[in-house]
């Protein structure tokens, strides 16, 4: 099931960040570079990367095996800008 967020903040040196699950500040997923869809158009170089504030659509997927990030972001297509 898709669902949306808000960029809360993301690393590109490091690859990785959190975004707010309905926009809501207390509810973060962890989200990889690798989870980010590839787009010619807004990725050229295929260095995939989000901003701070942009809405994005994801499939928010469970992930028992850790215990800091147990909900995490797959297939994350970039909404707004």
């Amino acid at each position: 099931m898709k669902r949306e967020g808000i960029v809360k903040w993301f690393k590109e040196e490091k690859g990785y960040g959190r975004i707010m699950l309905d926009g809501e500040d207390g509810n973060l997923v962890f989200v990889h570079f690798s989870s980010i869809s590839p787009n010619e158009e807004v990725f050229p170089n295929e260095f995939r990367y989000l901003k701070q504030g942009q809405k994005v659509s994801f499939d928010l997927i469970e992930n028992p095996n850790s215990p800091d990030q147990k909900q995490v972001a797959e297939n994350v297509i970039i909404i707004t800008e």
